[in-house]
């Protein structure tokens, strides 16, 4: 690279950040427990926080925490790889503070070596099919329908080569995932309060189970499921059968574009911890989970979600968006549209 490369990129990067919202930074690491190895105790399952606060201080009654997905950091939240503002920015100009997590065993929430959990990493071709080239491989109804990501989403292309260096090892087991998380996560809400949770993918299965242990602390849920959860949630009544803990039964689709859904067997049991928490799942017209986050909608209303929404974004006339909507040319208006239902879920201002 030569010095007029060199120039170039710098002032690339100076143009980059000065997209960013303004804001004061600060991070802090909560959760973790002292293991004793062979070679001495070394502090596990802890979790990296980033606080990023408004100039001037919050605007608004609680704050957003955002929950990244499978393989990704919360780097997903700030910059997206075209450049352009993420969503981090978005609701700091709005006056949200926002807090970043690094999931444990996650980017910048150390992983131990001598761990009996391994890790495992998602092939650029997963990425490319189901996320950001789907128009192209049709692996489901509607994947035709993706026309929102910068770029052509394949391998070489800038926009995609730069998402991609994002990706991160995780966990193989989700169940351990997931029960870090829970407590890493609660201990973050013990410290920094009630909060509002947006998270994305696996994030949305590790967020249910969040709000089960702190539900007085979620002011509202913006999900977009991979599943309810691998470890155990609190139903009433409660179930004593840890290996098929709830009775189901199948609801066959009408269409071939949408999964058969499964629901409880009736009289079901109830979600009691989650009944009052605002949760919006909202699903991007191009996605995977087009085909099935209906389900979990209904899932959550038999299981005495009063308070659940679902919003399908082509029923708003937002079209074309994937599974990474928040990283797609028009995540801004789908932005928007999340403050709007938060505004109403929430019903405070902050005076």
């Amino acid at each position: 690279m030569d010095n007029t490369q060199v120039r170039e990129a710098a002032t690339q990067g100076i143009y980059l950040q000065l997209k960013e919202a303004a804001h004061h930074r600060s991070f802090f690491y909560v959760g973790g427990e002292y293991v004793k190895t062979s070679a001495g105790y070394v502090l596990q399952d802890q979790m990296y926080v980033e606080r990023l606060l408004p100039i001037g201080g919050s605007k608004q009654p609680y704050p957003i925490v955002f929950l990244h997905g499978g393989a990704q950091t919360g780097t997903n939240w700030l910059n997206k790889p075209d450049g352009e503002k993420g969503w981090a920015s978005w609701f700091i100009d709005r006056g949200y503070e926002v807090y970043i997590i690094d999931q444990p065993h996650t980017g910048r929430s150390a992983w131990d070596p001598d761990s009996s959990f391994p890790l495992r990493s998602v092939p650029a071709e997963y990425i490319e099919n189901r996320m950001t080239a789907t128009a192209h491989y049709k692996l489901w109804p509607q994947a035709h329908l993706h026309t929102q990501w910068p770029g052509t989403g394949k391998m070489g292309d800038p926009v995609f080569d730069s998402y991609y260096a994002s990706t991160v090892p995780m966990l193989k087991s989700f169940s351990e995932q997931e029960r870090c998380m829970k407590a890493a996560g609660a201990a973050l809400l013990d410290k920094v309060g009630s909060a509002i949770l947006i998270a994305h993918s696996q994030g949305g299965m590790l967020a249910w189970s969040l709000a089960d242990e702190r539900p007085q602390l979620v002011k509202a849920l913006i999900a977009r499921p991979w599943a309810l959860t691998t470890i155990p949630l609190t139903y009433s009544p409660q179930p004593t059968d840890i290996v098929k803990p709830l009775s189901t039964k199948v609801i066959p689709s009408d269409s071939p574009k949408f999964f058969d859904c499964i629901l409880q067997e009736e009289p079901a049991r109830q979600l009691v911890n989650l009944k009052e928490i605002p949760i919006l799942i909202e699903t991007g017209e191009a996605s995977y989970h087009a085909m099935y986050d209906h389900c979990t909608f209904e899932f959550m209303k038999q299981a005495g979600c009063r308070r659940v929404e679902h919003i399908k974004l082509a029923d708003i006339g937002i079209h074309g968006n994937g599974h990474l909507q928040f990283l797609e040319k028009n995540s801004d208006e789908i932005a928007e549209v999340i403050e709007k239902w938060v505004e109403k879920a929430v019903g405070e201002k902050k005076i």
